[in-house]
């Protein structure tokens, strides 16, 4: 087996290169995954181009499924060749949170492509108390889509019961898809994704969702309009700007919820009225971060239990693949809001 492989490398700002570097060896307790497939996520834009990571060099890539082809000390040989997820963070397992098995509120994580090295390579070593296993009927890249998935699941919990109520989701990426899908599968009575691309609202309506185009009107009676004029019973924020949040609640319903889950790009602050609003039809406002992965809620296994159910419908949201190799193309391809796509992936 090569000593090296290929992989994106993050030396600054703007500076990624495809190159060859060393290859990791598992440690005791971990195991060497071929990464198969590796979505980029939306963080990963301004992460790669505007903040950097936490240290340079390193290999972004959160989102990531592939094959055991080695094991380390300790770890089951048994594992060998099986498929795998990764649930990206790495907790210091010492910490309040953690003790309670809320790895997500961890004080002092580590994760995998923005403070540790990634899934953008060839190969990647990986606890083992991190690998999410699944079976062979699903292919990775599907299986990659776990992640936001996950998130996705996660943000629906933290919503509360979705069934036979109303649910609108600012955004139109990943996440606003994942999200409209699992509250559908829940059973909610109507779901409206609410974005700018009229490409994206073109493909949620055949899937069968109400629709909203934030930049012609009010999102508020576009959505009332569709809801007897009655705002949204839960909305999601999927999207992280002020404005957005700001619709968000404007589409919101007396004794509604809105669900904050898109990263912010900047400060977030409400129109006067808006808070109003907030207060006077007393909304409540939740905030999600990542997703729960414990003994008693494990949104990664409930999310890959889904897909195998259904893994067509998961396998529609990967609109571009690409190899590492041409990853000018791939980042190009996210970030022109002019192109059609929800995820794009390396297939590797």
């Amino acid at each position: 087996m090569s000593m090296t492989m290929n992989a994106l490398v993050l030396h600054g700002v703007g500076d990624l290169k495809y190159e060859q570097v060393e290859k990791p060896a598992p440690g005791p307790g971990e195991v060497l995954l071929q990464v198969k497939a590796c979505g980029i996520c939306s963080s990963d834009i301004p992460r790669i181009y505007k903040t950097g990571t936490y240290h340079f060099p390193t290999i972004p890539g959160h989102e990531f499924a592939g094959q055991i082809v080695m094991t380390g000390e300790g770890a089951d040989a048994a594992l060998l060749g099986r498929r795998a997820a990764v649930f990206p963070l790495l907790p210091c397992r010492e910490c309040e949170p953690c003790a309670k098995g809320q790895y997500a509120q961890c004080k002092h994580y580590n994760y995998f492509g923005s403070r540790c090295d990634g899934g953008f390579a060839e190969y990647l070593a990986v606890p083992v108390w991190n690998l999410v296993l699944f079976d062979e009927n699903l292919d990775y890249k599907t299986a990659a889509l776990c992640e936001p998935s996950a998130v996705s699941l996660h943000a629906i919990h933290v919503a509360g019961q979705v069934k036979g109520r109303t649910v609108a989701i600012v955004g139109a990426g990943t996440i606003a898809f994942l999200i409209a899908a699992f509250a559908a599968n829940q059973g909610a009575k109507k779901v409206i994704v609410c974005g700018r691309s009229q490409a994206k609202l073109d493909f949620a309506r055949k899937l069968g969702y109400g629709v909203a185009n934030t930049s012609e009107g009010s999102v508020e009676e576009q959505v009332k309009a569709q809801l007897d004029g009655e705002g949204a019973d839960i909305v999601f924020e999927c999207v992280g700007k002020a404005s957005t949040a700001g619709n968000a609640v404007e589409a919101c319903g007396t004794f509604g919820t809105v669900v904050l889950v898109g990263n912010p790009e900047g400060d977030m602050t409400f129109e006067k009225n808006t808070y109003w609003k907030i207060l006077r039809q007393q909304i409540t406002v939740k905030g999600t971060w990542n997703s729960s992965y414990n003994s008693e809620v494990n949104d990664w296994q409930d999310a890959l239990s889904l897909m195998a159910e259904n893994p067509d419908a998961f396998a529609a949201l990967v609109t571009q693949t690409y190899p590492l190799s041409e990853y000018e193309a791939a980042m190009a391809c996210v970030r022109d809001s002019r192109q059609f796509s929800l995820k794009v992936m390396f297939e590797i």
